[in-house]
């Protein structure tokens, strides 16, 4: 493999690597808005679900 070849797929690995990173976090963070939504949702809703109110 010559090196200049071998030089881009190296760059193309750290930084895809870096990116699929960002990628997996956000979708992550998104996951757990609209989980925390459905759960603001149902307590406004008075749906007796909800498990974190006080005795």
């Amino acid at each position: 493999m010559a090196y200049a070849a071998f030089k881009a797929l190296q760059a193309l690995l750290f930084f895809g690597s870096a990116m699929a990173f960002c990628l997996w976090q956000l979708a992550v963070i998104r996951r757990m808005r609209r989980e925390d939504e459905a759960k603001r949702q149902q307590a406004a809703n008075g749906s007796p679900e909800t498990s974190n109110a006080a005795p």
